[in-house]
């Protein structure tokens, strides 16, 4: 909920807008594309996690058109319902339905079925980060709501679903106009996770040093070469404080292996991540801002093996077939650590140090 703060009177009054997005409308807003990306990635600033659109009003075995079918990072299927307006008991029901019916497809059968195109397989290969396999992809199902608000029994009912294993998220939307601009706001309004679909984690510091694609975002052979003579690989987004750009590049850990990217070439080289906190944000116009505004979070690194020319690239192809890692579709993903580090070896090979 917004609220306008009344000066005078020290107080708060609720924000009223006569513009509220069709459902259609707000199924568009949810879908973004990231910087440099090949597939559709739910908005992670929304959602509060990373989720790949497998398929948007996609019909159920009943011929039903569920909103939108999603993936998480842990293979699980995520069955997203949208209410334009209020939220009332009902709408977890019908949702649940759609998880009844979608739950039966596991493993390859879940692929045959949403995602027969070669392309499409590989795009969730990618995003799962190689660490599920095929038979791992959707052994549970979960289901997130997103209205303008919810009655209380939708809560009730999620407390319930939560304890018999079902995870269950509530996210509320509030729509505002001002003047021709219009504005949306998401907050998380009920989440009750499983432990084992989101396991306790400890701050990226704590962690062990692993191996990982990164997507330049523009393949662009002046650009590549700034980063190498640079010593950074970037992230874009939003270009602002506390987004999900600054959030990507915290994440890794001096000793992170990073394995650059660019589409429509491959693999460029590869790099270590220093010791340290070296993520900075750039100003617009300041030394370094070579895109003149653009892919303006950077993270210091120690190149060890690069291409000189994008055409001189492991294309992502040879990638696949000769390590078992499929390209990345986001700017970040992971990969297991003995092909990462086959393929790192691979590229010292080919490029030299």
């Amino acid at each position: 909920m917004l609220f306008k703060i009344n000066e005078n009177e020290k107080s708060l009054s609720t924000v009223r807008s006569e513009w509220r997005p069709k459902e259609l409308e707000l199924e568009n807003l949810l879908v973004s594309l990231e910087p440099g990306g090949s597939a559709q990635i739910l908005l992670e600033a929304v959602f509060g996690e990373p989720l790949l659109l497998i398929s948007n009003q996609v019909r159920t075995r009943t011929k039903k058109r569920a909103d939108i079918l999603a993936l998480d990072r842990g293979g699980n299927a995520v069955i997203i319902e949208l209410k334009r307006d209020f939220g009332l008991l009902g709408i977890e029901t019908q949702a649940l339905q759609y998880l009844a019916d979608f739950s039966a497809y596991k493993g390859e059968s879940f692929l045959s079925h949403f995602a027969p195109e070669k392309s499409q397989r590989e795009d969730i290969f990618s995003f799962l980060g190689n660490e599920a396999g095929v038979d791992e992809i959707n052994k549970n199902s979960r289901i997130i709501l997103v209205a303008s608000a919810f009655d209380e029994t939708v809560y009730s009912l999620g407390e319930w679903l939560s304890s018999k294993g079902v995870p269950f998220r509530c996210v509320a939307y509030t729509p505002v106009a001002v003047g021709s601009e219009k504005f949306v706001s998401f907050s998380i309004a009920f989440d009750r996770s499983v432990g084992a679909l989101f396991p306790l984690t400890f701050t990226a510091s704590a962690r062990e040093p692993g191996y990982f694609w990164h997507n330049i975002a523009r393949s662009d052979e002046a650009w590549w070469n700034f980063l190498i003579s640079a010593g950074q690989i970037p992230a874009c987004f939003d270009d602002l404080p506390g987004d999900q750009g600054e959030r990507l590049l915290n994440r890794y850990v001096g000793g992170d292996v990073v394995i650059a990217y660019t589409k429509g070439f491959g693999a460029i080289g590869w790099g270590e991540v220093l010791a340290g906190n070296n993520y900075q944000l750039l100003k617009k116009g300041e030394k370094g801002d070579f895109l003149k505004g653009c892919c303006l979070h950077r993270l210091s690194i120690r190149w060890h093996a690069v291409a000189k020319k994008l055409n001189e690239a492991m294309p992502a192809e040879q990638v696949r077939k000769e390590f078992g890692i499929y390209h990345p579709i986001s700017t970040s993903v992971s990969m297991d650590a003995d092909s990462g580090k086959r393929l790192a070896e691979a590229l010292t090979k080919k490029f030299g140090t």
